[in-house]
C-alpha cells in the first residue's frame, strides 16, 4: 500500500466520522505516521497509519498498520538471481492511548501497539528467476510517548519515541528479532477535531 493512499484513507476516514462522534466528548482522527528506525543495523523509514475513536477526550481505542519503506539488505545472496535480498516487515494491531490533558495547546499522550506481522526477504528486481523466499509471522509491542502540538482545531502533530519489542519469533535467514526490535522516532499527524 503506497504512503499517499493511507494519507488520503486516514484523513477521510477521521472527517467522515467526525460529525458522528462529536457527542459527549467523543472524537475520532484518522491519522499517518512516520517512524525513524534502525532494521538489521540500518537506518530504515516505517510508513503506516492508525485511527482511534477518542472517548472523553483522554482514552483511545483503535489500530493502526505499518510497513517498512525502502531498501533493508539482508545480507543473504541469492542463490538463483545473485542479487541481495531485501528485508520486508509489515505490521499491524490494536491501539491503545492515554491523551494527557488534551485541552492544551501542547499536551501529552501515553500509547500502546499490540500487533501481528510477518518479515519476508524480497529481491530487489523479481522480473529475473529467483529462489522464493517466505514469510515469518511475529508479535510486536511497541509502547509510545509523544508530545502532541494542536495546530488548528483538525489538526494535531505529534512527535514521539517508541520502542518496538519482539516475540513470537526467533530467527529468519539469520536475522534475529534483536536485529528487528529498536527505538523509533515517531511523527504523526492527526486529522480530526477534538
Amino acid at each position: 500500500m503506497k504512503f499517499p493512499a493511507i494519507i488520503l484513507f486516514f484523513i477521510s476516514l477521521a472527517f467522515l466520522n467526525n460529525s458522528f462522534a462529536q457527542t459527549a466528548g467523543n472524537s475520532a482522527f484518522g491519522a499517518p505516521v512516520i517512524k525513524f528506525t534502525s532494521l538489521n543495523n540500518q537506518n530504515a523509514l516505517i510508513l503506516g497509519g492508525k485511527f482511534g475513536w477518542m472517548i472523553n477526550r483522554s482514552i483511545v481505542l483503535g489500530g493502526g498498520i505499518y510497513a517498512l519503506s525502502g531498501n533493508v539488505k539482508t545480507g543473504i545472496i541469492d542463490p538463483v538471481s545473485k542479487q541481495d535480498a531485501m528485508l520486508g516487515l509489515t505490521y499491524g494491531g490494536l491501539e491503545f492511548e492515554y491523551v494527557i490533558l488534551a485541552d492544551e495547546p501542547v499536551h501529552a499522550s501515553i500509547d500502546m501497539l499490540f500487533a501481528g506481522g510477518g518479515v519476508t526477504y524480497e529481491v530487489p528486481d523479481r522480473n529475473v528467476p529467483h529462489t522464493s523466499y517466505f514469510s515469518q509471522n511475529l508479535l510486536v509491542w511497541e509502547p509510545e510517548f509523544n508530545l502532541e502540538f494542536k495546530v488548528i482545531n483538525w489538526l494535531h502533530i505529534d512527535t514521539g519515541i517508541s520502542y518496538r519489542m519482539i516475540s513470537s519469533y526467533d530467527s529468519y535467514y539469520g536475522v534475529s528479532k534483536n536485529e528487528l526490535r529498536g527505538i523509533n522516532g515517531v511523527l504523526t499527524f492527526k486529522f480530526g477535531k477534538y
